[in-house]
């Protein structure tokens, strides 16, 4: 390497300020710029500020970056320069990691020990009551309840006759009734799907708005996530990494893909349901 590339490469610019000075060579505002690409005028601001953890993952970072660079006419090998900071990137922290949270899981745990070991020992006393003698059983009653138990049976034998005579007309006048037929009909089901499902394979960013103006969504969505919505409770949406997006509407799948553009979706939702181009004003 000769001097003048080593002094361009030790003195060059940072990744964001190429960015910024490009566009602002072009005479080109950042809303333009996102106008242009489809892009929320956040994403435009991160790029040139270079903050990265805002955009989510690499793959993410590179299509948003890959995108800029083409519209601004600089060379595509500047996608490899970004610089990802482990520290700036989201990091979702089990509770666990928390001493409150582990205090709480350890006192739970020891709650859950003494609650199992006291189902067990008392399931194990009401075994060993159930199958003492007779006899010893017999022995442990007061004498009042002995006596009781011991002319049960004779007052129970003549209630059953007295049972059994009363019965007989009950049972002739049932005899003469029409049999009932049980009816094997299928029972229908009135259950439906209804409203919007978005299924996520993969770290997806989402912008969605409501019909009343108010952001539902905005920011990445992790993979296996479902969100579900009411059938008119959504007005527009910007999906990021939409290959990795589903969409149903009322249980059936919904084709966005004329909405598409780098990887990027973005449409409106009419008030019959279909998809309609959303514009930048939008």
């Amino acid at each position: 390497m000769n001097d003048n590339a080593y002094q361009e490469t030790l003195f060059a610019e940072p990744l964001g300020l190429q960015l910024k000075h490009a566009r602002e060579k072009h005479g080109l505002k950042m809303t333009d710029a996102a106008a242009r690409l489809k892009l929320p005028l956040e994403i435009i601001e991160a790029l040139e500020l270079e903050n990265w953890g805002k955009l989510g993952a690499a793959i993410y970072v590179r299509s948003y970056l890959g995108s800029y660079i083409k519209l601004l006419g600089l060379p595509g090998e500047l996608v490899n320069e970004f610089n990802i900071k482990t520290s700036e990137m989201p990091a979702m922290k089990m509770l666990s990691d928390k001493p409150v949270r582990r205090d709480i899981d350890k006192t739970l745990s020891t709650l859950g020990y003494f609650a199992i070991t006291g189902v067990i020992v008392t399931s194990l006393i009401m075994l060993a009551m159930h199958f003492r003698p007779t006899t010893e059983r017999a022995e442990t009653l007061p004498l009042d309840i002995q006596s009781q138990t011991q002319t049960q049976p004779v007052q129970g034998v003549q209630t059953s006759d007295a049972l059994r005579s009363e019965d007989k007309p009950v049972e002739a006048a049932i005899s003469n009734e029409p049999p009932v037929m049980a009816s094997i009909a299928p029972i229908s089901s009135t259950t439906s799907s209804v409203g919007w499902e978005i299924k996520v394979n993969a770290d997806s960013w989402m912008e969605i708005t409501g019909t009343d103006g108010k952001r539902i969504e905005n920011g990445i969505i992790g993979a296996g996530s479902i969100k579900q919505y009411n059938i008119d409770q959504l007005s527009s949406i910007t999906i990021g990494n939409a290959d990795q997006v589903q969409i149903l509407r009322n249980g059936q799948a919904v084709d966005f893909s004329a909405f598409k553009q780098d990887n990027v979706a973005r449409f409106k939702i009419a008030s019959d349901g279909s998809l309609v181009t959303k514009t930048a004003a939008q």
